[in-house]
This record gives C-alpha cells, sequence and structure tokens, in this order.
C-alpha cells in the first residue's frame, strides 16, 4: 500500500463526516454547530416589505421580466444596475 503526502488528513475528514452523517441518522438532529443565520439586512427587508407577493402590480412586472427572460429578450441596463448598486452600498449619490 502506497501512502500519499496529505492523504491521511482527507481520510481522517472522510472518517469525520461518515460520523457526523450517521450521528445525524441515528438521532435525527444535526449537530450543534448547524445552524442557519440571516442577515440584518435580509430581516430589515422582510420586516418592512411584508409580503410582496400580494402586491398585483409587483406580479405583473416580475412575470413580465419573466416572460421577456423565457423568450431571451431580456436586458438589461447595465448603467441602472451600477447605479442600483452602488446606492445600495451607500458609495453613490443617484
Amino acid at each position: 500500500m502506497k501512502v500519499y503526502p496529505g492523504s491521511e488528513i482527507k481520510q481522517l475528514t472522510d472518517v469525520q463526516k461518515k460520523q457526523a452523517v450517521r450521528s445525524t441518522q441515528e438521532t435525527g438532529k444535526a449537530q450543534e454547530g448547524d445552524k442557519v443565520d440571516f442577515s440584518s439586512t435580509l430581516q430589515q427587508i422582510q420586516d418592512q416589505g411584508g409580503d410582496l407577493r400580494s402586491d398585483p402590480v409587483r406580479q405583473a412586472r416580475v412575470q413580465a421580466v419573466k416572460e421577456q427572460i423565457a423568450d431571451g429578450d431580456y436586458r438589461p441596463d447595465s448603467l441602472k444596475v451600477a447605479a442600483s448598486l452602488l446606492k445600495y452600498f451607500g458609495k453613490g449619490d443617484s
């Protein structure tokens, strides 16, 4: 059997992954370190926006964009996108 440099670490990592999966399967719960956190920005958007899916104007705009994308006709204005990103990150005046 040949031993290659670094293979011990990979084997150890593989064993640890298998043990974690087995533990999760047995208990039905993920290990303590597994969790999902949403950014504060996302949380603020959710708090302020409410349910945007119920807005009929927004639904119509989203549907129009979906159709343009499906047809291959969607051409976003790159200057508007860039200006919006700069404004969002607080570096633009517009």
